[in-house]
């Protein structure tokens, strides 16, 4: 039964060695939609069911998910070798830049074999859990968006095997059903919101008219974003006069070997706003969506990597060597987006952060060298926030630059108070930035592999939360 299990990758060899179909609490059955598989792993949560989760769609097309004590501990979908690697060069840099500067081939790097740099020290355990989170998040989306398309008529066969407890030894990940699962409808409807309902994200974008697409990419982009409300006239005109720039990135990696979330992971990109702006392309005949099939891990070049630089602003870093990366509290999506700009374009790291509850974990996380933070935001007030960072042993000297329209005397002195460093007022400009930027860090090195896209994560989560999309 071992052969059906060979190709996944998020998932310890020694789980599946002792599959059997003995008697416990569940049988094969069938589901029509995503409700229908939802009860079925919250049951499996709820029986701490331990074993692997088979779900065929068809002959050719299956997923596998392994549970641990009713945790989802790994799995197996659609492309799996290149969803592993995508979440490899997004959380473990270190992995890629070992392997090219040894000149190995590059390993595959499954559960076992992270389970087992975590366990040397090599890669951190957090590292391993974005990796898995991150992996699973992408099995489950897919799986949702499998299962609001089919027919009423068809039918999806779930089969339980079991797994002994014994033999789950190397499972040091586990995630809790439920929260993933909300995590992956949220993602799902942020899709569907996007016009999206339709598009796999596992497919890939070919410019089939480059030239033509080049000419009229500038003026569409601009057309598009000028409609979003509350756009000052700065930021059209920096949006207008860096869209050829835009263009080039883009539209050069449209080569139809890359899917929507390997693009996602190269350009450092949220999945969904990525993808909408290549919608009226699609319907010109400029670019098609085809399929493609998973890469090979022994074909994998990683001197020119298919996916993403080995550095992203959404990976915590190793080390103070790197360009200093800021993060930017704000629940405006047009401000975030100008900071992004101005950031990247003059070297910075940067990270998004648009869910206030979640701001300090996420700080904590990745650890910014300096702090933009809104002052007026519908949950949490930019008072509090700063109050709480303050009281974070790690960031008692981190830069915290309060950032609002307001601009009393009262307000100032306020944000002394509770520790903000300094004060900038809105609208948001480059020069404002740069200055409190220079203010409290060194100047970046300029970035060889800068991106200037202006299609910007506009919120930033933990893993995928990205992450993934």
């Amino acid at each position: 039964m071992t052969n059906q299990f060979e190709r996944a990758i998020g998932y310890s060899q020694n789980w599946t060695e002792f599959i059997s179909t003995g008697a416990f609490p569940f049988t094969p059955c069938s589901i029509i939609n995503p409700e229908n598989l939802a009860t079925q792993l919250f049951s499996c949560a709820s029986e701490k069911f331990t074993g692997c989760l088979d779900i065929e769609a068809h002959p050719h097309q299956h997923w596998s998910l392994y549970f641990c004590q009713g945790l989802i501990c790994g799995g197996s979908g659609i492309h799996p070798r290149r969803s592993w690697l995508r979440q490899l060069y997004r959380y473990c840099p270190q992995l890629i830049d070992t392997t090219v500067n040894s000149s190995q081939p590059f390993p595959s790097h499954n559960y076992d074999t992270l389970a087992e740099l975590v366990t040397q020290g090599k890669i951190r355990s957090e590292q391993m859990t974005e990796v898995v989170e991150s992996y699973i998040l992408e099995i489950f989306f897919d799986l949702i968006q499998h299962l609001e398309q089919i027919s009423a008529s068809s039918n999806w066969q779930l089969n339980y095997s079991q797994i002994p407890q014994a033999q789950m030894e190397s499972t040091l990940v586990t995630l809790d059903v439920d929260e993933m699962w909300r995590q992956a409808v949220k993602l799902w409807r942020s899709w569907q919101s996007a016009d999206l309902t339709d598009i796999s994200p596992n497919l890939a974008p070919k410019a089939l008219n480059p030239k033509q697409l080049q000419q009229q990419f500038s003026q569409m982009l601009y057309n598009n974003l000028s409609g979003l409300g509350g756009m000052n006239q700065t930021f059209k005109a920096l949006q207008e006069e860096t869209s050829d720039v835009t263009s080039d990135n883009l539209i050069a990696s449209m080569d139809g070997n890359q899917t929507l979330r390997d693009l996602a992971v190269h350009l450092n990109r949220n999945l969904v706003l990525l993808t909408q702006p290549i919608m009226p392309y699609i319907r010109q005949g400029l670019v098609e969506l085809i399929e493609v099939e998973d890469v090979s891990f022994s074909a994998v070049s990683l001197t020119k990597p298919d996916f993403s630089s080995p550095e992203t602003p959404a990976t915590p870093r190793e080390s103070k060597s790197a360009n200093p990366l800021i993060a930017c509290i704000e629940d405006s999506s047009v401000d975030l987006l100008l900071m992004n700009h101005i950031l990247t374009q003059t070297g910075y790291q940067f990270i998004n952060i648009e869910d206030q509850e979640k701001a300090l974990s996420i700080l904590i996380e990745h650890k910014p060298d300096l702090i933009f933070l809104d002052l007026v935001m519908p949950i949490a007030n930019g008072y509090e926030i700063c109050s709480q960072i303050r009281r974070v042993s790690f960031f008692k000297s981190t830069p915290v630059i309060i950032v609002t329209g307001k601009d009393g005397i009262i307000d100032r002195t306020r944000a002394k108070i509770v520790g903000a460093s300094d004060f900038i007022t809105k609208p948001i400009n480059k020069d404002k930035m740069l200055q409190a930027l220079h203010t409290y860090l060194p100047k970046p090195p300029v970035n060889q592999f800068q991106d200037t896209s202006m299609f910007g994560d506009w919120y930033a989560q933990p893993p995928m939360q990205y992450s993934p999309m």
